[in-house]
């Protein structure tokens, strides 16, 4: 079975080997940034890329750090930081879990360029101390061709971004293609479906990715 993974900065560690190829439909580029402050009390990561892009590990220490899923509250355990992720991975778990949290805080909140801003529109609407930190932008690619042939031969394709989903559909999608769609969020799910198909759930987290695609097939 050919399945596609197309996330970016991906670590395989839970795919059998050569079960899952993965081919990323942007680039990822780090944007030199600046900190605003040193007395952030909580410090939220809403993706791998914006931990992989933010350069001063050195001043997380004595913070509240919290993920926005999983995947990157295990990149970040592999800095050695940890970090609270909420149950539900997203920004609505993560605004609920933050809402928990007692008054004289002060967030910064580390994304990339155009990223979602749920949770800063959450804590400042509801009165709190919130800054973003922009680390990193997302860039097409200069063409797609060269790929287009391993989408058409796809089985399954997985989509980790709402912005893979759009650069897939406006640079390489066929009618002609049969691909199963995965979404590894509810949120990304409902974004293909508003380009008319319809896509199925997949815990990048389960002990076999390409088994449990196979058995949804």
């Amino acid at each position: 079975m050919n399945i596609i993974d197309t996330r970016s900065n991906i670590n395989l560690t839970n795919y059998q080997k050569n079960s899952v190829r993965n081919i990323p439909l942007f680039q990822i580029k780090g944007i030199r940034y600046s900190l605003k402050s040193k007395d952030y009390t909580d410090i939220i990561f809403q993706s791998i890329p914006s931990v992989k892009f933010f350069n001063d590990y050195e001043f997380l220490r004595n913070k509240n750090i919290y993920s926005m899923g999983v995947s990157t509250q295990n990149f970040l355990s592999q800095e050695g930081i940890i970090s609270i992720c909420p149950k539900v991975p997203g920004s609505e778990g993560l605004n609920k879990l933050l809402s928990k949290n007692k008054n004289n805080r002060k967030y910064l909140v580390v994304k990339g360029e155009d990223g979602l801003s749920n949770v800063f529109d959450y804590l400042s609407e509801n009165g709190k101390d919130v800054q973003e930190l922009i680390c990193y932008k997302r860039l097409k690619l200069d063409s797609y061709e060269d790929i287009k042939k391993d989408f058409y031969k796809a089985d399954a394709i997985i989509f980790s971004s709402t912005y893979a989903v759009e650069v897939f559909f406006h640079e390489i999608f066929s009618g002609e293609m049969n691909a199963t769609f995965f979404g590894i969020s509810n949120r990304i799910i409902k974004f293909i479906s508003d380009f008319g198909y319809e896509a199925k759930f997949i815990d990048y987290f389960s002990e076999n990715i390409s088994e449990s695609i196979k058995k949804s097939i």
